[in-house]
């Protein structure tokens, strides 16, 4: 009889996790907005670096667990910063992941990013 309540509980706690998980998943998705890659997303986006003033080099930044931003008067994210924390549109669930706009300086290493959407992979570069 033992053994078979330690079966239930195991089925249990692994169902919960595993709901835990969709809901982890559609908050997530909730406060992403994925659009197509087209030409006018880069349309009047020519960013000069506030570093040197030089032109920054258009490109694409995947962010992996998300950009976790923090208040600099609070200090920077620890160690155990969770993607619950990231700020929005910079995690793509997709197999086929979507990324952001960014735009970096390669004489000051400066990185700019828009995490306004995410951008599916595809269609025009």
């Amino acid at each position: 009889m033992g053994a078979e309540v330690g079966l239930m509980l195991a089925g249990l706690v692994a169902i919960l996790a595993l709901v835990l998980l969709l809901v982890l998943v559609r908050i997530i998705r909730r406060r992403s907005r994925e659009v197509a890659s087209t030409p006018a997303l880069w349309e009047g986006r020519d960013y000069r670096c506030p570093g040197c003033r030089g032109s920054l080099e258009a490109g694409w930044v995947m962010l992996g667990r998300g950009a976790i931003w923090r208040d600099r008067a609070e200090g920077p994210p620890g160690a155990f910063s969770t993607i619950a924390g990231a700020l929005p549109n910079t995690i793509s669930l997709s197999l086929r992941p979507a990324a952001n706009q960014a735009w970096r300086c390669p004489r000051c290493q400066l990185l700019l990013v828009d995490h306004s959407r995410l951008v599916r992979p595809g269609g025009s570069r």
